[in-house]
């Protein structure tokens, strides 16, 4: 957690805080502070919050209506305790030592003290904690009973799936609103919100450290900048010094110049570096703040304020900026010719040059973990040699040929769980493999020149002969089989080099190829292709100074090219191989030297990784989608990986309709 974020510390008086109200954003300040903020600047209807900026309504009953902030509460309390407290309600004659203490009445309570407590109607909901050692180093017990607003005295113990609230086992056994919904118990209700907020707050943990080294090096280039106009101005000095007073005058003018600049650069920088400052407070706190929620809420009160959480990280993509500063200008000091025309030449001149600024980082991690879900189903070796898995061919839901090794004659078919099911040996090197939607099996091979149908006994017969190297296929919704082919291995093109999308109907039969534009060519290494939901064909082209990928309509139309992510810099360069779209039009690229897959909105953007080495792949290649749409990933250590991937807006929508 980054040090700009204490839990106990108000934003506001910067003491330690007293009443914490926590306010609709998340954040939290003493009740006092905010009546002071809103007296002092005489808001009305709303006011701004100081850390994030978001306008919180001015309840009509006052700031003791904004809900008090019993988890830093909580955690003041449990810091101030000592093991020998005794208990505030017992006869003082017995000396009973506290066990745990009331937050709303302020007192230290003995077990027995503590159950009479909760048994009344009046103290039955409030906030107990759990003294604890002070060499303990678990987090704060904080209890809270949650009782039913219908059943007044029934505790809240399940949780209804279709309305997502807590209910008492009385809306559960009798004919109430709940009649015929499914249910849980509060517990798995509590974890399974949990879940959905535990990659948001680890996304953020990883992003806070990016964000807080992107503000030390704004900081450091506004030295640097300073440091070149402090430097400009001795070399003026000293140049200024050796013709004495007649040419003081322009000393002077010389140095306003700079410094101007400075000013003008500065200001920019400073409104940024105070724009970054309160950024990353803010979020800080906000990451903070939720997981000490996650950590202390009751179930009942997490699962009602879940929602909330997930709304408050869905923000956080408005608040930072889309782009940061590209550069700022630093004045560099040029001296003159002695033998000048005038002191003007003689002393010499001042010019601007840019000074580079760092990429501001996205917290793309947040935007996949708000967007998308992805778990690992399976994963295999299909060798215990390390080799390539260049071609994976699903044949149903369950099942997929695969090819693994470079220049092999061998396809092997394979379950999702790891069985082996047969072994198809062929007298031709495989390139790609292609299941055609009638079901059967298409093979492109360097070898001849061609590509093979496979029939029932895996036997192979010529189904195209083509004039160039045959690579990547895919077969069309209109049921053509599209065919990426090459004059020569060479990666780099000639002015002589044949690089194309062949067109072929199902019958075998080449329609026409895609080579240019009319006006120039369009490819220089055609990999691997894919058809995206609107028609148009998404290529991997592995040309040796230009890796991309190329969306283009079948006419040969470039509609956009993707050379890697604009909002951050990679630890290698972008190095595309395998390619495939969804049903949402979303277009997934396998990055080899980065061990990730990225995954792009069908205009071609980077949305985010959607896989990274820390999903345990290595050097991904080849990718295919089955019927399910599951993704299959075949990486450089023989290994195939399974995932189910999916929107979280379709998944609450489904779950929700089955309900």
């Amino acid at each position: 957690m980054s040090k700009m974020n204490d839990p106990l510390q108000c934003g506001l008086c910067l003491k330690r805080h007293r009443d914490p109200r926590i306010l609709t954003c998340f954040h939290s300040f003493c009740r006092e502070c905010i009546e002071k903020l809103i007296s002092t600047k005489k808001y009305k209807v709303s006011f701004p919050c100081p850390l994030c900026q978001t306008e919180i309504g001015i309840p009509k009953a006052g700031t003791k209506a904004y809900p008090e902030n019993f988890y830093i509460r909580a955690i003041q309390a449990t810091a101030a305790f000592s093991t020998i407290s005794m208990c505030d309600t017992c006869d003082k004659t017995k000396e009973e030592s506290a066990s745990s203490r009331c937050l709303e009445c302020e007192c230290n309570y003995c077990g027995t003290c503590t159950a009479r407590h909760l048994e009344s109607d009046t103290t039955k909901e409030h906030h107990i904690i759990e003294l604890c050692k002070p060499q303990s180093k678990t987090i704060t017990n904080l209890t809270h009973k949650s009782f039913c607003e219908k059943h007044k005295n029934e505790e809240t113990k399940f949780y209804c799936m279709l309305c997502e609230i807590p209910v008492c086992k009385e809306c559960v056994s009798k004919v109430s609103d709940h009649k015929g919904h499914r249910y849980k118990s509060i517990a798995e209700g509590a974890k399974e919100k949990k879940d959905t907020i535990s990659p948001i707050i680890k996304s953020m943990h990883e992003y806070l450290p990016i964000l807080e080294e992107y503000l030390e090096e704004i900081k450091s280039s506004k030295k640097m900048l300073g440091d070149y106009a402090s430097d400009s101005i001795k070399e003026i000095k000293a140049r200024c010094q050796m013709l004495h007073d007649e040419i003081e005058k322009i000393s002077k003018s010389l140095e306003e110049q700079v410094q101007k600049s400075e000013e003008k650069e500065n200001q920019r920088l400073d409104k940024h570096i105070q724009m970054i400052e309160r950024l990353l407070k803010s979020l800080s706190y906000t990451t903070g703040s939720t997981e000490d929620i996650a950590n202390l809420a009751s179930d009942s009160e997490f699962v009602m304020i879940c929602a909330k959480l997930q709304n408050r990280f869905k923000r956080i993509n408005q608040e930072v900026p889309s782009s940061g500063l590209i550069s700022c200008e630093s004045s560099n000091f040029h001296s003159g010719d002695m033998q000048g025309k005038n002191l003007f030449e003689m002393i010499g001149y001042c010019d601007e040059s840019d000074v580079k600024m760092p990429l501001l980082p996205i917290p793309w991690g947040l935007r996949m973990a708000l967007t998308f879900e992805v778990t690992l189903m399976y994963s295999f070796k299909v060798s215990d040699a390390m080799d390539t898995i260049h071609a994976i061919a699903p044949v149903s839901e369950k099942e997929a040929w695969i090819c693994c090794g470079w220049g092999t004659n061998k396809m092997e078919l394979w379950t999702r769980e790891g069985e082996k099911k047969n072994t198809a040996t062929l007298p031709i090197q495989v390139d790609d493999i292609c299941v055609k939607p009638n079901g059967e099996i298409l093979v492109s091979s360097y070898d001849g020149k061609k590509v093979v149908k496979l029939d029932s006994d895996l036997k192979p017969t010529d189904f195209v002969q083509l004039n160039w190297y045959p690579g990547g296929m895919t077969f069309t919704k209109k049921k053509e089989l599209l065919v990426c082919a090459v004059d020569s291995y060479v990666t780099t093109r000639s002015n002589s080099s044949r690089r194309m999308v062949i067109r072929i109907k199902e019958d075998g039969t080449v329609l026409d190829q895609i080579e240019d534009n009319g006006f120039n060519e369009v490819f220089c290494a055609p990999y691997r292709l894919y058809e995206n939901m609107i028609g148009d064909i998404c290529v991997t082209d592995r040309e040796e100074t230009n890796v991309r990928v190329t969306s283009l309509t079948m006419e040969g139309v470039i509609k956009q090219t993707y050379t890697g992510p604009k909002e951050m810099v990679t630890k290698k360069p972008f190095n595309p191989f395998g390619v495939v779209s969804d049903k949402y039009g979303h277009v997934i690229v396998s990055d080899w030297s980065n061990h990730a897959v990225h995954i792009l909105d069908i205009s071609g953007q980077f949305i985010g990784f959607l896989l990274t080495e820390k999903n345990g792949i290595r050097g991904p290649n080849a990718l295919a989608l089955d019927k399910e749409g599951h993704l299959w990933v075949g990486d450089t250590k023989s290994t195939v990986w399974v995932f189910q991937y999916r929107r979280k807006a379709d998944d609450h929508s489904s779950s929700n309709s089955s309900a």
